[in-house]
């Protein structure tokens, strides 16, 4: 056994097995750069039986080892950064694929976009997800929007989205094809400074794709609106987020004609008072503020 495995990355990697059961293999991801490489090869160099790696050092690469609708767990080392510097940077075409950060904070695998404002990852293949990761969208101005998703059953859950330092921001976070389905984002904080010679149009740009859950998020920065539903859709649930809009009068905006339950969420507003904007939605019992102190009477339920 080698000697570090039940301490220090040994470790973290166990603990994040043991916290990650699949039915399909695991592969490792882990920067040359880093530090802790030569442990994890240590570790899990060899290899399966079969001659495939576990240990890869780009995102890519993992997925390219992974098998369709197999259950296959993808592990990022703490500290593994990668540049997504152009159309497709990354593209999960495998289905089933989980894609987990190890580590806390920003000691978390950060992605950073850049270089390009056509700069994206693409999630094609259903049952995917991305859990446990910092997302830097801010290495460009204005980038077209940083995750294109068209595939059914896609989460996020538990990442961090840099939207803005102060300078650059993206368009959109994350964007959606009407085969969508089933999207869940849950547990994220995009955020970004009040600040900003950027504005982010939507941290969420959700379209067609039913039964989606938006659950149990963190909003804050100068954004137009964080959640954006511009086509009719039927269903959906927005619940117990919080958001803290830097400009504007919207944190949730949906067409029309669409009909999501929208509750429980926390909202501060600059100005205005129809933060939500759902005519044919369902709105209970969310409370807002467009006052910037604790004063009589600006905090209302809609």
């Amino acid at each position: 056994m080698y000697p570090n495995i039940n301490t220090g990355v040994g470790m973290a990697m166990a603990a994040a097995l043991n916290a990650n059961t699949t039915t399909g293999r695991f592969f490792i991801v882990c920067a040359s750069a880093l530090a802790v490489k030569a442990e994890i090869d240590a570790m899990y160099g060899v290899g399966y039986p079969d001659g495939n790696a576990i240990v890869y050092t780009t995102i890519t690469a993992a997925l390219a080892a992974c098998v369709s609708g197999r259950g296959d767990l993808i592990l990022v080392a703490p500290g593994h950064t990668e540049d997504i510097a152009g159309a497709a940077a990354i593209t999960v075409s495998k289905t089933g694929v989980r894609i987990v950060g190890v580590g806390a904070g920003r000691a978390r695998p950060v992605l950073t976009w850049k270089t390009s404002t056509a700069a994206q990852i693409v999630v094609s293949s259903a049952n995917t997800s991305f859990e446990n990761f910092v997302f830097n969208l801010t290495g460009v101005s204005a980038v077209v929007a940083a995750f294109s998703v068209t595939a059914a059953d896609v989460t996020f859950k538990n990442n961090e989205f840099i939207l803005s330092t102060g300078t650059n921001a993206p368009v959109l976070g994350i964007l959606t094809a009407a085969t969508a389905a089933r999207l869940t984002i849950v547990g994220n904080r995009f955020i970004g400074p009040a600040t900003s010679t950027d504005t982010v149009t939507a941290a969420i740009k959700h379209e067609v794709g039913i039964d989606y859950v938006i659950k149990n998020n963190e909003f804050k920065g100068k954004m137009t609106q964080a959640i954006l539903n511009a086509t009719a859709l039927l269903g959906g649930l927005i619940q117990d987020n919080t958001f803290v809009i830097a400009t504007g009068t919207l944190a949730i905006s949906v067409h029309a004609s669409s009909t999501p339950f929208i509750a429980r969420n926390l909202i501060n507003v600059p100005s205005g008072t129809t933060p939500i904007t759902a005519a044919a939605g369902f709105v209970a019992g969310n409370i807002y503020s467009a006052a910037a102190g604790v004063t009589a009477g600006t905090a209302v339920t809609i």
